[in-house]
């Protein structure tokens, strides 16, 4: 089955956002991790732990770094309690970064201008790379990506991509 494509032949995709989020990031003082208190984390860099919806809700994008995009009251009150028994810090990171949805048959296409996202993403979940200049937290969605960006840089990713979509068509 075919999808459908624009008159230049590219495939359609959406771009939303940049969207504000909560967020927050654990870091461990050891890695690799072990013992029974990390578990329950996705433990090899790249690994994503996903709710119930199928979203990422926690992202292991760097060694032993962890990111908890939108966490629920439960996620924050494990990783607090990770950070009470002494197995890493928690911090509450919300304003430093924003989401953006790339979906959509053209979604990987779009992506390649700056990424080659099936080498990237082809034996892990998630990869910290910078994408058109831009420090992101990449991750598949139900619908395409999900783009971590930091803040001071997600107005711009946004609009960079909004440019190559439009002369895609």
């Amino acid at each position: 089955m075919s999808s459908p494509t624009t008159a230049s032949g590219a495939a359609p995709c959406r771009i939303d956002g940049p969207l504000a989020i909560e967020a927050r990031e654990f870091k461990t003082f050891m890695f690799p991790l072990v013992g029974s208190a990390t578990a329950d984390l996705p433990a090899p860099p790249g690994a994503v732990q996903r709710d119930g919806a199928g979203r990422a809700a926690l992202l292991h994008f760097a060694p032993g770094r962890f990111l908890a995009p939108a966490p629920g009251a439960d996620l924050i009150r494990h990783l607090d309690a990770l950070a009470a028994a002494g197995v890493g810090a928690v911090f509450n990171v919300t304003g430093k970064w924003r989401s953006i949805e790339v979906a959509g048959a053209g979604a990987e296409r779009l992506l390649a201008g700056g990424v080659d996202v099936a080498t990237v993403l082809g034996h892990r979940e998630c990869a910290a790379v910078q994408l058109l200049d831009c420090p992101v937290v990449l991750t598949r969605s139900s619908a395409g990506f999900e783009l971590m960006v930091q803040a001071s840089y997600a107005t711009d990713l946004a609009a960079s991509l909004e440019r190559i979509r439009a002369s895609s068509r």
